[in-house]
């Protein structure tokens, strides 16, 4: 199954993508749309596709800009771009070469050309996919092999093996193997891999206990040489997940050292690194200041002897934080973002670069939805506020969407998700409302006060008037004057 997302200014435009997955004979799910450049980074860090349609124009920013922005933000991104342009000329095609797009579709887009650029991208994903699960045979994955209570290792020889390149982790596990196992014979060595972390892997050899010295003669040269960062551990009835846990700030070293070989640190460290100012730039949706309170967050860890010890542990509080943000605001939580509360989550990031740029890329994603949503707030009490001064006059959706400058779909959305009501509804509330002021305050009669408050026909302002307080207009004059 391969995730789709589509970027295109024109509604017509996505709904023929769309149909055309869905007809291709590809397995694909539609994971969302975009219609401006924003949204679209926002719909790439929600659902990190393994397909991305993007339309050439765009506004705001164009769409060879946002595959860079795109690349620059997240830099270990798979995802295989496909430019939708009018254009055909070369220059336009080395740059979208150059910004990282996979190919391109020219308009208007045949069925023939849509489905052979898709396959290849499917060929493509396969392929990758192909040799990351080759590197899985015969390992098993940590969260299905923890059992409740974890296993107690007891003596033995725990280690912890990183390199993002798959044919150098390939001979560093050989060399681990040989370590632990004596050659080709696996047996009797634990191989445990991450979900989404193949760059990672934790070996255990219960009863052989090889000593630094044997470490650094076997792997030391490799190691450096290679840029293969090594953790390891002579556990003493020591649980698993603990273990694990250590060995995971110790590989945060790596973001200091490029190469080692490093005993696993002791007692597991929490950060306390205080991320108030970030919570409070998030609640109002402060794009800027939650883009300076995240670096400030990093500013000071870095300046830490502690630094790579707390950093997985900063990393999950930010991470929370989004969650809660995400629960809080009623909004579904991005996949992607419950799988940065997994253990190892940073070995997926190859430079602390890349690291502070996914964080950076996930909460201005969310400051945006926010900030989106407080403004449609504010916007839709202006609206309230309009309809009570003008509730007199005639108007519809569309009149109202053309003077606040907004699509009218937007508009009954927004205001729906506000006032629990639509807007037809709350603006014959407010003229009932009102008409219920002037029965009791003035002598006018019933025909005038159904035109005084917006309604040409009085039968169907009786109507509605009955409806809502279960009595005539007459009745309720009648009672509430007396």
């Amino acid at each position: 199954m391969y995730d789709v997302c589509i970027a295109d200014d024109e509604a017509l435009i996505q709904k023929s993508i769309s149909a055309r997955l869905r007809s291709s004979g590809q397995a694909v799910r539609i994971a969302g749309c975009a219609d401006n450049a924003e949204s679209a980074i926002s719909l790439y860090w929600d659902s990190k596709p393994d397909i991305f349609f993007v339309d050439i124009n765009m506004p705001g920013m164009d769409g060879l800009s946002l595959v860079r922005r795109i690349r620059e933000e997240d830099p270990v991104c798979a995802t295989k771009f496909i430019i939708i342009t009018g254009y055909d000329d070369f220059a336009h095609m080395r740059e979208a070469i150059q910004s990282g797009v996979m190919d391109y579709l020219k308009k208007p887009i045949s069925t023939e050309e849509f489905n052979a650029v898709l396959a290849r991208a499917a060929r493509l994903i396969q392929q990758e996919r192909g040799k990351n699960q080759q590197r899985l045979d015969g390992v098993l994955f940590y969260d299905e092999y923890l059992t409740e209570p974890p296993q107690i290792l007891d003596g033995g020889t725990f280690i912890a093996v990183y390199n993002p390149d798959a044919e150098t982790f390939r001979k560093a596990e050989e060399k681990v193997f040989e370590l632990l196992g004596g050659g080709a014979n696996r047996e009797g060595v634990l191989s445990l891999a991450f979900h989404g972390t193949g760059s990672l892997r934790l070996y255990y050899a219960h009863g052989i206990e090889v000593q630094r010295s044997g470490i650094l003669r076997s792997l030391g040269a490799f190691a450096a040489e290679s840029a293969v960062f090594v953790a390891y551990a002579y556990p003493k009835s020591e649980r698993l997940d603990v273990l694990a846990d250590k060995a995971d700030e110790s590989v945060n070293k790596r973001f200091i050292v490029n190469t080692g070989i490093t005993e696993c640190l002791g007692e597991s460290t929490i950060s306390s690194v205080d991320t108030g100012i970030l919570d409070y730039a998030l609640e109002r949706g402060q794009i800027d200041s939650c883009r300076l309170a995240l670096k400030a967050c990093f500013d000071e860890l870095s300046g830490r002897d502690s630094f790579y010890r707390e950093l997985s542990s900063l990393y999950r509080k930010i991470v929370l934080l989004l969650i809660n943000k995400y629960v809080a605001h009623k909004m579904p939580i991005p996949d992607s973002l419950k799988m940065d509360l997994s253990l190892f989550a940073l070995c997926r990031y190859p430079t602390l670069h890349s690291l502070q740029a996914r964080l950076n890329g996930m909460t201005l994603s969310l400051a945006r939805k926010i900030g989106s949503r407080e403004r449609s707030g504010e916007l839709i009490h202006t609206i309230c506020e309009f309809l009570k001064q003008n509730y007199t006059k005639e108007m519809t959706l569309n009149d109202l969407a053309f003077h606040f400058y907004i699509s009218p779909p937007y508009l009954s959305r927004r205001f729906k998700e506000k006032t629990g009501v639509t807007l037809v509804e709350y603006l014959e509330d407010v003229r009932l409302d009102k008409a219920r002021e002037y029965l009791v305050n003035s002598e006018a009669q019933i025909a005038d006060i159904c035109q005084q408050v917006g309604y040409m026909d009085p039968a169907y302002f009786a109507k509605l008037f009955k409806r809502k307080f279960n009595v005539s207009p007459s009745e309720y004059r009648l009672r509430n004057k007396q």
